[in-house]
């Protein structure tokens, strides 16, 4: 019996270059490593960020994802958009791979994500990201770190290569729910970090759970509200996620 892991990646808009607000993408999902071959997955996402006097933006993504191997699973997504009270549009197509690095085993299981995206409106160019992730059990905690790096090439606006991370602390408890917390953040140029005020921060607490549907499916969930730190931005971003793994 498979150990079901949660298919995720993160989609940060293109225009994070030129706005702080503009890297809180409701559809960030913290990314974990596969070890599955066979493993099949629908995967679906629905996010919402709210700021004091200002259209809430809300994304949506539909996902299919297939372990090709032990150490590959790969995910081709669609990600639509809705600002305020406007129409939902679709927004970018992507394919993103995540590769095991070291075996199941190790006391520090290290992967590495790659994702390519292709984004509709064709003046932010073509999305590139990469980066390592990392896992790490201690008991019933679970602990994951990542790094990415992310640039728009083709883009109409200057665009250099952007530093994000990723973590998450899940704690098993008895009952049907795990609790956990969850960071994002993007420290602007890689080389280069933004002022802290221009930074994007954003933690908070998160809910993990998974159901038995059949005899061999499993559907995964979690579902977190997060909260804008640092720059006195009084935002909220609420996130939530379901997968069928079979």
């Amino acid at each position: 019996m498979f150990k079901p892991k949660i298919a995720i990646h993160v989609g940060i808009m293109a225009s994070m270059c030129l706005s702080p607000q503009a890297w809180a993408d409701p559809n960030d999902i913290v990314l974990t490593n596969y070890t599955e071959n066979g493993l099949r997955q629908v995967d679906f996402r629905l996010g919402s960020y709210h700021q004091n006097g200002q259209p809430s933006q809300d994304a949506l993504i539909l996902g299919l994802g297939y372990g090709i191997s032990d150490s590959w699973f790969s995910e081709f997504y669609l990600g639509y958009s809705k600002s305020g009270g406007d129409a939902v549009n679709f927004d970018s197509a992507a394919i993103a791979n995540t590769f095991l690095i070291t075996g199941e085993n190790s006391p520090l299981e290290l992967g590495l994500y790659t994702e390519v995206e292709y984004e509709r409106d064709r003046s932010q160019g073509d999305l590139l990201m990469f980066g390592p992730l990392m896992e790490f059990e201690a008991g019933l905690t679970k602990v994951n770190l990542n790094f990415l790096f992310s640039r728009n090439y083709l883009a109409d606006f200057s665009n250099p290569m952007q530093l994000g991370y990723q973590w998450q602390v899940r704690r098993h408890i008895p009952g049907p729910v795990d609790l956990g917390l969850q960071g994002f953040g993007q420290f602007g140029q890689w080389d280069k970090f933004a002022p802290l005020n221009q930074q994007s921060h954003r933690l908070g607490p998160a809910v993990f759970g998974k159901f038995d549907v059949g005899e061999k499916n499993v559907l995964s969930y979690n579902a977190a509200v997060l909260f804008d730190a640092f720059t006195g931005v009084h935002a909220t971003t609420f996130k939530f996620q379901a997968v069928l793994s079979f």
